[in-house]
């Protein structure tokens, strides 16, 4: 069965331990999952395998990791979603593995955005956790991938907007209905690749006492 689940990170309305203002959309994103898997696993990462029985199924995401401007005019914020792409024994332990985006929306009023979403960043992110502590490893930006996975979005854009044919920017979001993403274990890592755009990224797991202290997050 297909599960999202998606966190509202603003003030007064996020019941979990993580704090959104100050940090980067993707940290941000980050200590939600960890949040989660505290409270709904009782530390345990399993949890998150009810997020979805088969790769791409599963779902985390982190509405308003990021916020700017005045309450409720000028907004601009930023969304980051997680796919959990599978659970894979690398480098002696096992991960979740997700490809993670960073989407952001700019508008004049709350809810009413003037400007179409952009997509700032697309990684991997590797997730594991024992003995009372959580493991993450993310790949690094990669801005050929990102403008690879973009480039049919904006073709597309462009196609239905004549005027516009010459932009060189437009709406772009992850996910979108057409991604087909193959996760592949290769040695010390994984690769992902969106067969329908050609965008591949790629992840170096080391093994466990690789890990440095601050890729480690005690559980709360």
């Amino acid at each position: 069965m297909n599960q999202s689940v998606r966190v509202l990170c603003a003030a007064g309305l996020l019941a979990l331990a993580c704090s959104c203002q100050g940090v980067g959309p993707m940290l941000a994103w980050q200590r939600s999952l960890e949040a989660y898997v505290t409270e709904h696993g009782n530390g345990d990462p399993d949890v998150l395998r009810t997020l979805g029985d088969r790769p791409s199924q599963g779902e985390f995401g982190l509405t308003a990791a990021r916020t700017s401007g005045f309450p409720f005019i000028a907004s601009q914020r930023t969304d980051v979603t997680g796919l959990l792409l599978g659970h894979r024994r690398i480098a002696g332990r096992y991960w979740f593995l997700f490809l993670v985006g960073a989407v952001e929306y700019r508008g004049w009023f709350v809810d009413f955005p003037l400007d179409d979403p952009r997509l700032q960043d697309l990684r991997i992110a590797a997730f594991s956790g024992e003995q009372g502590l959580f493991d993450w490893v993310m790949s690094g930006e990669d801005t050929e991938a990102l403008q690879r996975y973009e480039r049919l979005q904006l073709q597309a854009w462009r196609r239905s907007h004549p005027s516009r044919a010459q932009a060189t920017r437009g709406p772009t979001t992850f996910p979108t209905a057409g991604d087909i993403l193959r996760l592949t274990v290769v040695p010390e890592g994984v690769t992902v690749v969106d067969e329908h755009s050609g965008a591949r990224w790629v992840l170096s797991i080391k093994t466990p006492a690789g890990v440095t202290d601050s890729e480690r997050t005690a559980q709360p």
